[in-house]
């Protein structure tokens, strides 16, 4: 699964990710900036439905 990850950024940003010479300093926080965002939008999203779903019964 982290091959899988690392190859669809590595094609996205234009840079081969596996190899940590061609990566910049900041690159992997950047990409953890995004990843805790993108995680947060999904927890948030279910916690609506859970509390959509628990008001209608």
């Amino acid at each position: 699964m982290l091959d899988f990850m690392l190859k669809i950024f590595s094609a996205i940003l234009g840079m081969n990710m596996r190899d940590h010479h061609d990566i910049p300093f900041a690159l992997p926080l950047i990409f953890f900036i995004f990843l805790g965002l993108a995680i947060s939008i999904i927890v948030l999203r279910f916690i609506g439905v859970e509390e959509e779903g628990q008001g209608s019964e």
